[in-house]
């Protein structure tokens, strides 16, 4: 099918994408969940497709595009695991979702000036099947291809971007969301009654039923040592509490967040708060002890951020450039919101940034 597309649907987003799915809808409707999925991940045209999606020029920030800093705290938590596990002589750090790189350069460019047998011991396997970064220190992988003996898997904003389900609550129980396209743009109908134990009564709400079975396989991917997890979420009661009525949903265009997911199609972020209920329940099924989830504020001062803004002091410049970072990394009604979980295997916990309070 080809659409015509007037002036006042242009915001709609991109042409190609909208027809493809309009052409899988078949006259019919297809779940949010599919919509998601092809809205982000279409082989084609997909908004995960594009690159430069990431940043001040792109639609959102994420902390390691903020600051190395952030990515130097990582690699110190990284290197805590290594000496707990005895300095293994190979040491892998896996990566899902890492983008084009940022992450990873500023926790290597770490390792390479702070400590060289920790560098040595390091193998970094990023895991992006979209547009891969340029540090030629780094495995660039569509997937794993054995797990690793030693090493920590480091997912950032990763299970946000999960396709989910949709649902709006009442008196028949979770009514499922399905969306067709009524000639001129995507709406959403009434599908069918769910089964779904602790539901909301009232309002809508969004269920994950990707992120269990894939933390399952990235606690997989480590023999001994931790996955640590930044994202946006809550625990389930947190999540679906009574007063949670319109869902977490929320979409990113330009650094504009808005909750819209039928326009931009293909040209804008679609994200959800996770579940860390079952992000816990997947590690401790896999046999991991788990730690958290702490605010992203107490995780990175826990591991030193203050300190590291006043050892800039003698170079003023940089001293205000990683404050205002540490600003940015830390408040609270931005990325300071982000919540962080670990999950180790083969050393005693708690790991830095998890200890009780005083």
């Amino acid at each position: 099918m080809t659409l015509d597309l007037d002036p006042g649907t242009a915001a709609l987003g991109n042409p190609r994408l909208i027809e493809a799915i309009v052409d899988e809808m078949a006259g019919g409707t297809i779940s949010f969940e599919r919509f998601m999925e092809l809205a982000l991940y279409h082989p084609e045209h997909g908004y995960y497709r594009k690159p430069g999606r990431v940043g001040r020029q792109g639609d959102f920030l994420t902390s390691p595009t903020i600051h190395p800093m952030f990515g130097w705290a990582v690699a110190g938590w990284c290197r805590y695991v290594w000496q707990q596990l005895g300095e293994p002589a190979e040491f892998t750090i896996f990566e899902p979702g890492a983008g084009e790189g940022a992450l990873a350069t500023s926790i290597l460019d770490w390792a390479d000036g702070r400590d060289e047998p920790f560098r040595a011991a390091i193998r970094y396997v990023a895991l992006e099947p979209n547009s891969p970064g340029n540090d030629t220190r780094v495995e660039w992988r569509e997937r794993p291809e054995a797990p690793a003996a030693n090493g920590v898997v480091v997912t950032n904003e990763l299970f946000d971007a999960f396709p989910v389900r949709l649902f709006d609550a009442g008196g028949r129980g979770p009514v499922e969301v399905l969306v067709r396209w009524d000639g001129e743009r995507f709406v959403e109908t009434p599908g069918g009654v769910a089964s779904i134990d602790d539901a909301p009564a009232a309002g809508r709400f969004e269920g994950n039923s990707r992120a269990y079975p894939a933390m399952r396989a990235l606690c997989g991917l480590v023999e001994r040592g931790a996955v640590l997890v930044f994202d946006y979420g809550y625990p389930q009661e947190e999540l679906w509490a009574p007063w949670r009525t319109t869902g977490t949903l929320l979409c990113f265009y330009k650094h504009t967040a808005h909750e819209d997911p039928y326009i931009h199609v293909g040209e804008q972020d679609i994200t959800t708060h996770v579940n860390f209920s079952d992000l816990a329940a997947a590690a401790e099924d896999e046999g991991l002890v788990v730690f958290g989830p702490v605010p992203q504020s107490e995780f990175l001062y826990a591991l030193g951020l203050g300190q590291l803004v006043e050892s800039a002091r003698t170079d003023m410049g940089e001293y205000f450039t990683r404050r205002r970072a540490l600003e940015q990394l830390t408040d609270g009604a931005g990325l300071g919101r982000v919540r962080v979980l670990a999950a180790v295997r083969g050393f005693d916990g708690p790991p830095p940034g998890f200890e009780p309070l005083p």
